[in-house]
């Protein structure tokens, strides 16, 4: 399928086909496809490109600003990971990660060792970084092995089916990286920014939070928050920034974003209500991020766009969907 032209929670393709989109393009446009906020903040930026690291634009210095905590801006979602994990090595001295069954957290060596999902790492495995200790996800890890730096986890998985870990998982591994010495980086990237009903999942318990997807208002942006603050320091090594992008900090990207937390906080409780309607009608998983069995093929057919993730349909929808637009893709995919 190719998408000619997407337009709030709908997608039409090349022949003109209209679909409802559940995906939000993998969580992306939360406010929406072509949201016009974000289109006129993009296109009335005066700076398109700076020089990274070297040089900030306006709007890259009002984004760390309006975030809540100190943040080290990546690209990708996987950088905001591969910048957490090497903050813990950096503090700690301590290599090891601690990560967990079913996880994601992308596709660079670093991150993709940490992830669990045999079929993303075999390929590479000749070349993962480590050591890499995995546990069954919400389950106490018990003590850490002496040479964990960090603990690295997603308040929800995304990629495993919308797995919701039991009560207390979080905080528990919260004890166990104080009794180790290791840092807790929570993986926000999928589930932050509202996806689950709250701003910054996991912020309670995390030393650092990492956020991506949606961010960007549909360019690309992710940030390491160091919650806690003092972390930010670790990476003083010298004149030159030793992780970066010749994109860090893009100014679009930074002006998308300045929207995206303007509006989200006013949407959390319409997103708590869609997230009700959800499991009312069977969705399995937290806020609007589902998983419903059914297989995303069936749901193509009815004109509905899901997320595949094995014989599950996977939403993670703008939060702009309307009760008319869900009644109507529930009634496609119940036929």
């Amino acid at each position: 399928m190719i998408w000619a032209r997407a337009e709030g929670c709908r997608v039409w393709d090349e022949q003109g086909r209209e679909y409802l989109d559940l995906t939000g393009g993998f969580g992306v446009a939360a406010l929406g496809h072509g949201n016009p906020t974000i289109r006129e903040a993009v296109a009335s930026a005066p700076v398109v490109h700076a020089l990274g690291d070297l040089a900030e634009a306006e709007a890259t210095q009002r984004l760390r600003a309006a975030l809540p905590w100190p943040a080290k801006l990546g690209v990708t979602g996987e950088d905001a990971v591969e910048i957490a994990l090497r903050t813990a090595l950096l503090a700690t001295g301590k290599p090891g990660i601690v990560a967990f069954d079913g996880a994601y957290h992308g596709m660079g060596l670093l991150a993709l060792a940490a992830t669990g999902l045999e079929r993303f790492r075999e390929p590479f495995a000749a070349w993962l970084p480590g050591p890499v200790h995995r546990h069954a996800y919400g389950e106490d890890p018990g003590p850490l092995p002496g040479d964990a730096g960090a603990v690295v986890v997603e308040p929800v998985q995304g990629r495993a089916g919308s797995r919701v870990p039991p009560e207390g998982f979080l905080p528990t591994l919260r004890r166990r990286c104080d009794e180790a010495g290791a840092l807790l980086v929570v993986d926000a990237i999928f589930t932050g920014l509202g996806r689950l009903g709250e701003m910054w999942p996991g912020a309670d318990v995390a030393d650092v939070l990492c956020i991506g997807k949606a961010l960007g208002g549909g360019l690309p942006l992710s940030a390491a928050l160091f919650v806690r603050r003092d972390l930010e320091g670790v990476w003083d090594l010298g004149v030159e920034d030793v992780y970066t992008h010749t994109h860090t900090g893009n100014p679009l990207a930074c002006a998308g974003a300045l929207v995206v937390l303007e509006e989200v906080p006013k949407l959390l409780p319409r997103i708590r209500e869609l997230s009700e309607r959800f499991a009312a009608d069977g969705w399995h998983g937290a806020g609007l991020l589902r998983t419903k069995r059914k297989h995303s093929a069936e749901a193509f057919r009815a004109g509905v766009l899901t997320i595949p993730v094995g014989n599950l349909s996977q939403a993670a929808p703008p939060f702009t969907l309307t009760d008319a637009e869900l009644d109507e893709a529930f009634s496609r995919l119940s036929r």
